[in-house]
């Protein structure tokens, strides 16, 4: 592994971190309110911000044939991504019918 996916290893490592911190904050401010939809929207959205981190950090910290497995994984999860970060705005802004498709 050459020292630039160190570097992007560790990076994503500390976006985790940061990730579960302020997923915990969202969520928490969102169950004091007591708003399901901010509850399951900041859910999903938390989630697939730890996936997309997660996946990354381990497909930046792999070498040898398991790299390309990881490859395959990481877009998956930024995909994933993407879709969770649509979601709180649909389930809170748009809710009913449309918020759900």
């Amino acid at each position: 592994m050459y020292h630039g996916e160190k570097l992007n290893g560790i990076t994503h490592l500390i976006g985790i971190v940061l990730a579960i911190i302020g997923v915990f904050l969202l969520i928490s401010v969102a169950i004091e309110k007591g708003d399901i939809w901010k509850i399951v929207g900041f859910s999903i959205y938390g989630a697939m911000l730890i996936l997309l981190y997660s996946v990354s950090t381990i497909y930046h910290s792999t070498k040898g044939p398991l790299k390309n497995f990881f490859r395959q994984l990481d877009y998956i999860s930024i995909y994933l991504m993407i879709a969770g970060t649509y979601t709180p705005f649909t389930l809170i802004t748009l809710r009913g019918t449309w918020g759900w498709t």
